[in-house]
């Protein structure tokens, strides 16, 4: 129980991990990998159970899309640019921060990445997508980090497309 304690703690570091690319572009303060990974843990669920009629499976896919970005608690969010200079092993980490869990779970995170990764790319990208939207209001050049995504489910596509269109200000329609 104690490592599962650790795993939380660990967890909570995310909430202090600023997603870094957006300072490219001028954000002083964006988004921490706690709120990506919130919303992107939502879309996962939206999307996995569009595609598969399966909250079984719209669950699974919440929980690694909670800890697809989960090594940043150890080796924070490194911009593109930065990786071409600094070699990581984000499989590595995850895999070292997964053994706080019992081993049951940690087998099981596995065999979810395995059937259900593409819902979560496809979801980590959409993700991406809204929060460059939501920027673009004030740094238009946000929409820089949306412009070549690639998805692969059907859903995400017609997801995509319809943000891309649609107003990031979903608050007007009450004013």
């Amino acid at each position: 129980m104690e490592d599962i304690v650790r795993f939380l703690f660990e967890a909570g570091m995310l909430k202090l991990v600023p997603r870094s690319g957006w300072f490219k572009i001028g954000i002083k303060n964006p988004e921490s990998v706690a709120e990506h990974t919130f919303r992107t843990a939502l879309i996962a669920f939206i999307l996995t159970y569009l595609e598969t009629s399966d909250s079984s499976k719209a669950g699974k896919a919440a929980f690694l899309a909670l800890i697809h970005d989960f090594h940043e608690s150890r080796t924070l969010d490194l911009h593109k640019l930065s990786r071409k200079y600094v070699s990581l092993e984000p499989e590595k980490v995850l895999k070292e921060q997964l053994e706080l869990l019992p081993k049951d779970l940690q087998g099981e995170a596995a065999e979810i990445m395995n059937e259900l990764g593409d819902f979560v790319r496809d979801a980590d990208k959409l993700e991406l997508l809204l929060q460059a939207k939501e920027y673009s209001e004030s740094y238009p050049s946000a929409t820089i980090y949306a412009e070549r995504l690639e998805f692969k489910t059907k859903t995400a596509k017609k997801l995509a497309e319809i943000i891309k269109k649609a107003d990031s200000r979903w608050w007007l329609r009450f004013e």
